[in-house]
């Protein structure tokens, strides 16, 4: 009987130690942050551009079609730049990690002023 119970707790402790899955057991599902005017294409593209100067470890990937996904693996933060409105809009949702600077927020947002 105490063998499954320090396995469990070792499962737990493990979890706990790790921001993204301690972010799922926060938020499971993604978060919409806001909803920008413009191409998602085009606004990941003019963020990662501004961004990739400011930020470690900052990448991207189109994980599927509609979806560009912006990640800093230094600063623990996922970010996806979803089309909605048929290319008219662009939802800004929060996948992953701990909650982004608001520089990096504000630069998205600038990008679509």
């Amino acid at each position: 009987m105490i063998a499954p119970r320090a396995v469990l707790l070792t499962v737990v402790l493990m979890l706990a130690s790790s921001a993204g899955s301690a972010q799922f057991f926060l938020f499971p599902s993604p978060v919409t942050l806001d909803t920008l005017d413009g191409n998602y294409r085009i606004l990941a593209a003019c963020a990662y551009q501004h961004l990739v100067r400011h930020v470690s470890g900052l990448a991207r990937s189109e994980p599927q079609h509609g979806i560009i996904r912006m990640f800093s693996a230094a600063e623990g933060w996922e970010l996806s730049f979803v089309d909605d409105e048929g290319g008219r809009q662009t939802r800004l949702v929060w996948t992953a990690g701990g909650y982004p600077r608001e520089f990096v927020l504000s630069t998205v947002r600038a990008c679509a002023a």
